[in-house]
């Protein structure tokens, strides 16, 4: 090809001056760089002149006859002998010259549509003979088709590099690459031999069994092939749905039949492995596409879990909590928050501590002191698992809430009474403020914030707090420590009846000293070491006062205090109760002294013996002597008579007390050690059976007196009054008198549930 150009450039024609360095420029570049009359062989002055070229013309000359038809002769030999994995007869030079040739003489739309041709030709023999093979072997057919395929892919390569030219040009605008034109050919070929494809998904699927069997399984092969089908673009249309479609088919199998087989913790374990392992499938391996990955692991979550929860739950739940698996637990929350189902969890979790917790309050042969150990072991378990297994989760301590306000206030009071129970066993046994006594009120206060009869608490609390006062056995500490726990739960109004409890007790030894100080006291002959203790009215329970006749020494100095306190306090009343009196008492028996610690009221009886004449007593003269309520002196004849300390011997045989009864004094008692409190349980009862609990946390009287003699009598079928009697109040839990006891009777016969017998005694009516 010939051009021709002319161009013209000016010399400048003036001489270089000498450069002659100033010190005084203070311009910011050199001047030397901006005078027009200064440039070297480095740099040459710049002209204005511009390069003008023209007649630029280039003629492509024609084509020879025949050479669109020899080149692509010698390109089909080419693509013939890669084909069939022969040499080209000409080199890859003058093949790709060639090439290039045609395309500049616009013939590339032409060379592709030759080329697809040629290879469509070559691919349509290859499938058609692999669909004449007879290969029984699933896994060598796809070995054979592996085979084929990756042959293509080598021969594309080869004959892409022939055609290069074509490839980075006309194909780059029609298909984006020979290879992609290459990929369409042989997607188009496979998607019609409909025998081919429809065993290569079979064996495939065959495969990616034994992957997940762990069970001869061919991983290159299997991906190999697999990436045949995305490259073909055929993956998601023929493979995918085949794939999620046998998946479920397999893993719907795999749930029904393990988890009847398997333990629930290896199926738990199980169900994470698979979930593990088609993430692998995707991620490490490469054997499925990316897209495949969301919808397989909703197969596997579904058919091993989702739709298994209540089964899995029902089998497992209960016994995971049982055995403290934790780990076991944390696995079985971290798969059901990964199917969004952790609500049926926590529910079972609720309703687990509903059960198990119910189940502690019903337990039998356990001390009511005991149980509130037991709920706060089972609330520390709860709390272990809820922040280690459920890392936390706010649902699980609100299902924990929950449950344990449902059975704390299961049976109404019941809880009431054993935390009342637990708390007075830990301020009695109690000497002084520790570590231990702190953990065990806090454990009991843990349960009574989930208590809704806090009044009724109050009252039991009330109760026993009179008993540990009245009978000193108390830390003061302590109990200012407990009292200070139940203030800051429910406030000052709570506690400040119980506070000024302990505020009596303390005024009243100050009060004592100063009466002991009195010349009254001091000039006493009797010997009787005396002390009292006021209890304010309405702080304390209210007790029912006893009458009875006391001994005159008694009488003297209860009259001396009396004045002492009427003096100090004008406006003011005493109330003896002389059931909560205790004395401190020296009985000389034949076989030796002993020092008995015993209530007023046994102190009394046992004062009746002291006469010589009086040494067989019955119980009516002890009736009349003491002036006592007929039902109280039988409590007190039986403390004496028929208890472990036998301190007077009666003429019956038996544990009831009757009209007819002889009472003597017992020569023969001898009690190894020498001091005995016979008082401390007879006190503890009269103090209970006398603190009044309001009427409104308990029910009627009258009705509960009623179903016990109803229930006794329909035991017994028939008692005579005095049994009857000592049957009822044990069994009741306030004080009654006789007349009250009658009353009901009377009414009861009236009703027809009883009637009275010849002995005057009482028969059940069916």
């Amino acid at each position: 090809m010939d051009f021709k150009y002319d161009f013209e450039i000016d010399e400048p024609t003036t001489k270089r001056p000498r450069l002659e360095h100033k010190e005084s420029d203070t311009r910011p570049f050199s001047s030397f760089l901006s005078s027009p009359f200064r440039r070297s062989k480095k740099h040459p002055v710049l002209s204005d002149k511009k390069l003008i070229i023209y007649n630029l013309k280039v003629e492509r000359p024609p084509l020879p006859d025949g050479f669109e038809d020899d080149a692509w002769a010698k390109l089909k030999e080419a693509i013939q002998a890669i084909q069939a994995h022969r040499q080209p007869a000409e080199s890859l030079e003058i093949l790709y010259q060639l090439c290039e040739n045609l395309c500049q003489y616009n013939l590339g739309e032409k060379l592709c549509d030759q080329l697809y041709a040629e290879c469509s030709n070559y691919v349509k023999q290859e499938f058609e003979r692999l669909e004449k093979q007879v290969i029984g072997n699933g896994r060598d057919y796809l070995i054979k088709v592996n085979s084929w395929w990756t042959v293509y892919c080598d021969q594309l390569s080869q004959i892409r590099g022939i055609f290069l030219y074509l490839d980075r040009t006309t194909a780059s605008s029609l298909y984006g690459s020979l290879w992609n034109l290459g990929m369409k050919l042989f997607g188009e070929v496979y998607q019609t031999c409909d025998r081919v494809k429809g065993r290569v998904i079979e064996n495939a699927l065959i495969l990616v069994h034994c992957e997940r069997d762990n069970k001869d399984a061919d991983t290159p092969l299997l991906q190999s092939v697999l990436h045949m089908l995305i490259d073909l673009k055929r993956y998601h249309k023929d493979f995918e749905p085949r794939l999620l479609e046998e998946s479920r088919k397999y893993y719907d199998a795999e749930g029904d039949r393990l988890v009847h087989e398997m333990d629930m913790s290896k199926y738990l374990e199980h169900v994470a492995y698979r979930l593990h392992q088609e993430i692998q499938h995707i991620n490490a391996r490469k054997l499925f596409d990316k897209s495949t990955k969301v919808p397989l692991n909703s197969i596997v979550e579904h058919e091993l879990l989702t739709k298994r929860i209540d089964f899995i739950l029902d089998k497992c739940f209960n016994t995971f909590m049982q055995n403290n698996s934790e780990e076991d637990l944390s696995l079985l929350y971290r798969l059901l928050r990964k199917v969004n189902s952790l609500d049926s969890c926590v529910k079972y979790f609720g309703d687990y501590v509903k059960k198990e917790g119910a189940s502690i309050l019903k337990k039998r042969g356990v001390a009511d002191k005991d149980v509130v150990p037991l709920i706060s072991a089972f609330k520390r378990k709860t709390d272990i698992i809820m922040h280690h297994s459920f890392e936390g989760d706010e649902r699980f301590f609100d299902a924990r809430r929950s449950g344990f306000r449902y059975f704390i206030n299961l049976r109404e009071h019941r809880t009431a009474r054993l935390l009342a129970a637990y708390t007075d066993h830990l301020l009695r046994n109690s000497d002084k403020m520790d570590d231990k006594l702190e953990k065990g009120l806090d454990q009991g206060m843990a349960i009574f914030r989930f208590m809704q009869g806090k009044d009724y608490f109050q009252a039991l609390y009330k109760r026993d707090l009179s008993k540990r006062l009245l009978l000193e056995v108390k830390s003061r500490n302590a109990e200012k420590s407990m009292l200070a726990k139940l203030r800051k739960e429910c406030g000052l109004a709570y506690t400040s009846k119980l506070e000024g409890m302990l505020r009596d007790i303390k005024h009243s030894n100050d009060l004592l000293n100063e009466f002991k100080a009195t010349p009254a006291y001091m000039q006493t002959d009797v010997p009787i070491a005396f002390k009292v203790s006021i209890l304010t009215y309405g702080f304390w329970p209210s007790y029912t006062p006893v009458n009875i006749n006391l001994p005159a020494e008694f009488n003297d100095i209860q009259g001396k205090f009396q004045d002492f306190y009427n003096s100090k306090y004008s406006g003011r009343r005493l109330t003896w109760q002389n059931s909560l009196s205790v004395c401190d008492v020296t009985a000389n028996y034949p076989l030796g002294p002993q020092e008995l610690t015993l209530t007023l009221l046994q102190t009394v009886v046992l004062l009746l013996f002291n006469e010589e004449a009086q040494s067989v007593l019955t119980f009516t003269e002890i009736l009349q002597a003491t002036n006592l309520d007929e039902l109280e002196l039988r409590r007190t004849l039986k403390s004496l008579a028929c208890g472990e300390h036998k301190l007077i011997v009666k003429s019956s045989e038996g544990e009831n007390i009757d009209d007819t009864d002889s009472f003597a004094y017992n020569e023969s008692y001898e009690s190894t050690p020498q001091r005995v409190r016979m008082n401390t349980e007879k006190l503890k009862e009269v103090i209970e059976s006398n603190a009044t609990i309001p009427r409104m946390l308990l029910l009627s009287r009258d009705q509960q007196m009623d179903a016990a003699i109803v229930r006794i009598m329909k035991a017994k079928r028939q008692l005579n009054h005095g049994a009857l009697l000592g049957e009822v109040v044990r069994q009741i839990q306030y004080p009654a008198t006789v007349q009250d006891v009658k009353k009901r009777v009377e009414l009861l016969i009236e009703k027809e549930y009883l009637e009275r017998t010849v002995d005057d005694g009482y028969r059940y009516l069916q």
